[in-house]
């Protein structure tokens, strides 16, 4: 069973996939953080500095030692066996990240990577912005998750603070926008509504109601 989650930047997909995930009992793929790897192998070896950044980003995502320890959860994330799930999130790799996740040749290996690990396991709960309509259009479910942006600006300032990042609201915004509208326009993985997704509107819920209502569904289907 494939289950796809897209929608947004705080728009609640990685918090409720992680959980749906854990209900059911299956494996959770956070594909943004594949993307977080290429950036963070590139700005560690110095690339963004370079004007061979593109071809090079493409190199990167083939030959990157990237696995996921399924035994935590969330599953940690390890690149070349060294747990990198906290320096992901730095923010010079989220200022970054559009720079693998715009890129052809990085997109087509971690889509490929996305399937291979979907198929090794058969049931996934799996969130991105390109889950429903490029990497699995056959999923069994798939879910669209959005929110008023002034309350996708709330959450992530939340989560920000949690981690000791200070971050001034209206940066955010602006932030955001651009953000949704980059995410909208990208020439490759473009966030897009899937025809034949579940929309669920997350603004005044929270995160246990949205992942409640996610199982329900789930659970209807299933056995009605």
């Amino acid at each position: 069973m494939i289950i796809t989650i897209d929608g947004p930047a705080g728009s609640g997909k990685s918090a409720a996939a992680e959980l749906l995930a854990q209900s059911l009992k299956i494996r959770h793929l956070d594909t943004g953080a594949m993307y977080r790897a290429v950036t963070l192998q590139a700005y560690n070896m110095g690339l963004f500095d370079t004007p061979y950044r593109d071809a090079e980003l493409g190199t990167i995502a083939v030959n990157m030692k990237l696995t996921f320890d399924w035994n935590t959860q969330p599953a940690k994330i390890l690149l070349a066996g060294q747990d990198v799930s906290n320096a992901l999130r730095r923010p010079e790799i989220t200022e970054m990240v559009h720079w693998a996740a715009d890129n052809t040749a990085v997109r087509a290996e971690l889509v490929r990577r996305q399937r291979s690990i979907a198929a090794a396991f058969g049931d996934l709960v799996t969130e991105g912005r390109d889950q429903g309509t490029l990497v699995f259009p056959d999923a069994d479910y798939k879910f669209y998750l959005d929110a008023d942006i002034q309350e996708r600006v709330r959450r992530r300032r939340a989560e920000l603070d949690r981690k000791g990042l200070l971050v001034e609201a209206s940066k955010l915004l602006s932030d955001m926008i651009e953000r949704d509208q980059r995410d909208r326009e990208r020439p490759v993985g473009t966030l897009k509504l899937p025809p034949d997704a579940i929309v669920l509107d997350t603004t005044t819920m929270t995160l246990p109601e949205v992942v409640a209502t996610l199982v329900k569904i789930i659970g209807n289907n299933t056995h009605g």
